[in-house]
């Protein structure tokens, strides 16, 4: 798919991510996408390997320490790889067939991915005036409708649940897990940045909120993990310790709530500190689980 003009790499999200990279290696396009093969939830949470020691960097609007340098980029040899075996994944089986309604939160609809490495190259664009998300093979060239990302990808759905709900979007990534290092969104309503923050878990001191986008950390010896995942706070219980998430393909089975989120997650306050784990609030273990890296949302002045 050539380079749209309406689908600056702004807009690149993170399972699309790959197929715009690999595609971009058969095309030439710098594509923009919205998940990345990573995308999903089913790869090994509790033995997920932590980020090699090293450094941490700075960004600001930081809540907490340790913040890691983002992972060496792929080769293109390996893209092509990827990409290639997210095509067979789309023939299935499915978990839940590709596109059904898993459930809604906030008229944001998450939608089954078939499994979680699949990509399909259609993409979601969303009229601002009637709130209508449409999917389209290709830039439909409708100067009033605003690019989502690939359809169904995590991403995809955190874009349209910040677009719906709050009206901002946010920049270009290649993978999920590079969303908790945006500095800067946009307001759709008056084309202004945004500045961002982001909270790294474990160390941050201001729990999730509402909106926040819980990004997950990439693990690279995981097909379904591998560029992370990302996922919308659409409730928290400090007493009781539970984060309620909206999202696309993390693990493409019906919502536990369909008119309010996907599941829920445990919350721990240590010492003034916060930790996420990706594990229910019925269980003490989640072997298809991943590992928290932190959360993002706009950053408001104190």
């Amino acid at each position: 798919m050539p380079l749209s003009k309406r689908r600056p790499a702004w807009h690149r999200t993170r399972m699309g991510l790959i197929a715009v990279l690999i595609l971009g290696l058969t095309l030439q396009a710098g594509l923009i996408s919205n998940r990345s093969v990573a995308d999903s939830s089913t790869s090994g949470a509790v033995s997920a390997p932590e980020p090699a020691a090293g450094p941490s960097i700075e960004l600001p609007h930081t809540d907490g320490s340790g913040l890691q340098p983002k992972p060496s980029a792929f080769t293109k040899l390996e893209r092509a790889q990827f990409f290639a075996a997210a095509q067979l994944a789309c023939a299935g089986p499915c978990v839940t067939p590709f596109g059904a309604v898993l459930g809604v939160a906030d008229g944001a609809e998450g939608r089954s991915n078939c499994v979680s490495t699949c990509i399909r190259l259609e993409y979601s664009y969303l009229d601002p005036t009637s709130g209508i998300v449409s999917v389209y093979p290709d830039d439909p060239q409708q100067e009033q409708l605003q690019y989502v990302g690939v359809t169904y990808q995590c991403v995809e759905y955190a874009r349209k649940w910040w677009m719906k709900n709050l009206g901002f979007t946010f920049g270009s990534i290649d993978s999920a897990y590079e969303i908790l290092y945006l500095t800067e969104g946009k307001n759709l309503r008056t084309q202004q940045a945004v500045p961002l923050a982001r909270s790294l878990n474990g160390t941050a001191q201001r729990p999730p909120r509402r909106g926040d986008l819980v990004v997950y950390a990439p693990d690279r010896t995981e097909p379904e993990w591998r560029h992370g995942h990302v996922a919308v706070v659409v409730a928290v219980d400090l007493a009781k310790g539970s984060v309620a998430l909206a999202e696309e393909n993390y693990d493409n089975r019906p919502w536990q709530n369909p008119q309010a989120f996907a599941r829920q997650i445990q919350l721990f306050e240590i010492g003034g500190r916060y930790t996420l784990l990706d594990v229910p609030m019925t269980a003490h273990q989640n072997s298809k689980g991943g590992r928290i890296a932190g959360w993002l949302y706009p950053w408001e002045a104190p």
